[in-house]
């Protein structure tokens, strides 16, 4: 019986850090078109959250297909005078000055750091296909390649900044990074321009807030690979963010299951154990 006891305990000491921790994956309010906890604010709707013993808001829009309140961009934060909040862009990650070996695609290229040659797959979005074998050529994925291609080759100066929060490599050895073009973040541009969707980007990424935002604009304004979304694919803001792995809740959740089911697979198996001794 102490056994038991024991591996509630831990089970619990376990969980609960990491629920307290959680992004909330729905603001107060949510299932209610006509909340009094959603507030309308120079035109925008905002709900907020509780976390952590503050309140902060996010900007939302109601999913008539749903009947819910989604939030369209869940990195950004905002107090309760609807200014931006930082979050987790006051991180102070060096900028490595880079030069131009090739490009590749729209997501992708190769540079020269440190006297190395080095591919760089762009974190955060993805761009479509032109190259991937056995694939064939994705609608705007010639304009991304040619989008990214101009912006580098035209670059007085060109820098590479690693992400703490992300792996600094993928399986295929790539590195993961934000490209810098002349200042401006490259990512930001080619998703201004509906070239690209934006791809394992995670909240806590440094820069997630501002492609999430970008993101659904263009979704919005239907330009580039959004023009030719279907209605069925396309007419809820929560899209914007369905190909991201990017909710603390999500993950939070997944991990809270599997442990779960760990702890009554032990516990059921102890039990049988127990009742054959």
């Amino acid at each position: 019986m102490k056994l038991y006891k024991i591996l509630i305990t831990l089970l619990c000491l376990f969980l609960i850090p990491i629920y307290s921790f959680a992004h909330g994956g729905n603001i107060t309010g949510w299932k209610d078109k006509n909340s009094d906890k959603i507030v309308l604010h120079d035109n925008k709707y905002y709900g907020y959250h509780n976390e952590d013993g503050q309140r902060h808001y996010h900007q939302v829009e109601w999913d008539e297909k749903k009947q819910r309140w989604v939030i369209i961009a869940p990195a950004v934060y905002y107090d309760e005078n609807f200014n931006v909040i930082s979050n987790n862009n006051d991180n102070n990650t060096e900028k490595i000055e880079v030069t131009l070996a090739d490009t590749v695609d729209g997501d992708t290229a190769k540079f020269i750091m440190n006297g190395e040659e080095i591919t760089v797959r762009f974190l955060g979005i993805d761009t479509p296909e032109t190259v991937k074998p056995n694939t064939p050529v994705q609608p705007f994925g010639k304009e991304a390649s040619d989008f990214t291609k101009n912006k580098l080759t035209n670059a007085s100066k060109i820098e590479i900044e690693f992400d703490e929060n992300s792996d600094q490599k993928d399986k295929y050895d790539r590195y993961l990074a934000w490209v810098w073009v002349d200042g401006e973040l490259i990512q930001n541009l080619i998703i201004k321009e509906g070239l690209a969707k934006t791809y394992m980007l995670q909240n806590n990424y440094k820069y997630a807030g501002i492609l999430q935002t970008s993101e659904y604009e263009a979704q919005n304004s239907k330009i580039g690979i959004w023009s030719q979304e279907t209605d069925s694919n396309n007419n809820s803001v929560n899209n914007v963010n369905s190909n991201n792995i990017s909710t603390a809740t999500s993950d939070t959740v997944t991990l809270g299951t599997i442990i779960v089911a760990i702890v009554i697979f032990i516990l059921t198996s102890l039990k049988i154990i127990k009742k054959r001794k």
